[in-house]
C-alpha cells in the first residue's frame, strides 16, 4: 500500500511538474519567438508610426496596449505578450495570411505550415495551456505539445534566416530540464493569473458592447 501510494504521489507531481513545463513554453519560449520575428519585420523604433497610420490598429488597441507600445523603443519588444503581439503582425500583414486565413474556426492542418499557420499556432497553442485549467498532464500530452514547439521552432528559424536551432534548443531545454518548487509555483501562479485576467477583460469587453446596444436602442 506505502509503494503505490508513493507511486501515486509521484504521478501527480510529474503531472503538475509538466503543467509547469507549459507554463515556462508559453510565457517564455513562444512569446520570444514572436518577439524575434518582430524585430525583424518591424523595427521597434517604426512601430508606433505604423500603429497610428493603421486604421484598425489605431482605432481598436486598447489603453494598457498602448502603455506597453510605448516602451517600445527603450525595451524594445520584451514587454509584449502573445495576444498583442499577434494582433500587430497579422494588422500590419508582417506575414502571409495563414492558409485557411487568421482566427479561422477551423486551427491549422498538420500539412499547413506557412509562416502564418505558425504564428496562428502560436496562438492558438498558448491560450489553450492559459485556459485549460487542468494542472494534470501527462507525459505523453506533453511530448505532444513539445513536438508542435519544435517543430514550428525549426520552421521559423528558416523562415526568418536565424542560426540553426536558436529557437529549438531552448524548447528543448524547458522540455527536459530541473524545474524545482519555486519556479514551479511560480509559473503556474502566471498561467492561472492569465487566465483570470483575459476572462476578466473578456466579460469587461462583452458588458460595455451590452451597454452600447442598450443606449442604441433607447435612443
Amino acid at each position: 500500500m506505502a509503494t503505490a501510494s508513493c507511486s501515486s504521489f509521484s504521478d501527480t507531481a510529474s503531472a503538475i511538474t509538466n503543467y509547469a513545463r507549459l507554463g515556462l513554453a508559453t510565457q517564455n519560449e513562444l512569446p520570444n519567438i514572436l518577439r524575434k520575428l518582430l524585430f525583424i519585420r518591424e523595427p521597434p523604433h517604426l512601430l508606433e508610426a505604423h500603429l497610428n497610420n493603421n486604421s484598425y490598429l489605431s482605432r481598436n488597441l486598447r489603453a494598457y496596449e498602448w502603455n506597453i507600445i510605448r516602451t517600445v523603443r527603450t525595451n524594445q519588444y520584451d514587454e509584449f505578450d502573445v495576444p498583442l503581439m499577434y494582433k500587430i503582425i497579422r494588422n500590419l500583414n508582417l506575414v502571409p495570411s495563414p492558409t485557411q486565413g487568421w482566427d479561422n474556426q477551423t486551427p491549422p492542418l498538420a500539412t499547413e505550415i506557412t509562416v502564418g499557420d505558425d504564428i496562428e499556432r502560436i496562438r492558438r497553442v498558448r491560450n489553450e495551456i492559459v485556459h485549460r485549467g487542468n494542472t494534470n498532464v501527462q507525459d505523453p500530452e506533453l511530448a505532444n505539445y513539445f513536438s508542435v514547439f519544435k517543430d514550428l521552432a525549426s520552421r521559423l528559424e528558416i523562415s526568418l534566416v536565424l542560426s540553426n536551432r536558436e529557437f529549438v534548443s531552448k524548447i528543448e531545454n524547458v522540455e527536459t530540464c530541473c524545474i524545482d518548487n519555486d519556479a514551479q509555483q511560480l509559473y503556474i501562479r502566471r498561467l492561472k493569473e492569465l487566465a483570470e485576467n483575459e476572462t476578466q477583460l473578456v466579460q469587461s469587453v462583452a458588458k460595455v458592447q451590452k451597454d452600447l446596444s442598450c443606449l442604441g436602442l433607447k435612443s
